[in-house]
């Protein structure tokens, strides 16, 4: 039986010597760095009919939750298809807003 064997790695090169790096050179003038931005995962759009379809699907069962009442159109249709604009999945809870540090006045 004939052994299959890998061939022997090489070694490798030494690395070439990194460039000195350039210090900085004051100027008087202090750097600040802001805050990277948060941004948000991208979502896909559905194609404008498909999603005309979806406003109208939700406008009608809107429309059917409160028995096809005249005259609410429009209400059904912007609240429908403001639901659908927005993006799905579970919205963070707002922080509680912290109690105020004064003492009240005694009068």
């Amino acid at each position: 039986m004939e052994e299959t064997r890998k061939p022997a790695r090489k070694p490798r090169a030494a690395a070439p010597p990194k460039p000195a790096t350039r210090t900085a050179v004051p100027t008087g003038k202090t750097s600040v760095r802001k805050p990277a931005a948060r941004v948000s995962p991208a979502v896909a759009k559905p194609p404008a009919a498909e999603r005309e379809e979806m406003i109208r699907t939700a406008a009608y069962y809107r429309a059917e939750r409160r028995g096809f009442t005249p005259g609410y159109e429009w209400e059904d249709w912007l609240a429908a298809e403001a639901e659908v604009t927005t993006p799905a999945g579970p919205q963070p809870a707002p922080k509680p807003r912290k109690a105020s540090a004064r003492k009240p006045k005694a009068g």
